[in-house]
């Protein structure tokens, strides 16, 4: 009765354990060396990913995109005085505490056209015109 049990134990520990052996090697587990090649060469494509949507007129929404496109928000606001510039200007404030003219420059250099959007651009902006 013993040899009964022991041999589907037996087999379930084979099936597992030949599953476990196919699975893929996992990043953490490579060396340091593979891993370093490894993570170089998917941020070359990740770059190269970003950089064809770009091209194509609709980037990636990466955090750094996301970052850009709510800073040029927030210039567009402060160049027009739209509603949200003080919430702007208060997160400035809150940014640069103890460089009191730091708020009003910014504001003075997005009116003024000197610090413009960078990821959002109207138009004509984006023609070239």
């Amino acid at each position: 009765m013993t040899s009964r049990t022991a041999d589907p134990l037996r087999t379930l520990y084979d099936v597992l354990a030949a599953q476990q052996a196919a699975q893929p090697t996992t990043v953490r587990s490579l060396p340091a060396d593979e891993r370093r090649a490894y993570m170089r060469e998917a941020k070359r494509r990740s770059r190269e990913r970003q950089r064809e949507a770009g091209e194509a007129g609709s980037p990636l929404a990466t955090d750094d995109a996301i970052r850009a496109a709510l800073a040029d928000a927030a210039l567009m606001i402060l160049a027009t005085d739209a509603p949200g510039a003080e919430q702007v200007m208060s997160a400035l404030r809150r940014a640069f505490p103890g460089r009191g003219g730091v708020p009003a420059t910014v504001r003075a250099r997005c009116r003024s056209g000197a610090l413009r959007p960078t990821l959002l651009r109207s138009r004509s902006d984006a023609r070239g015109t």
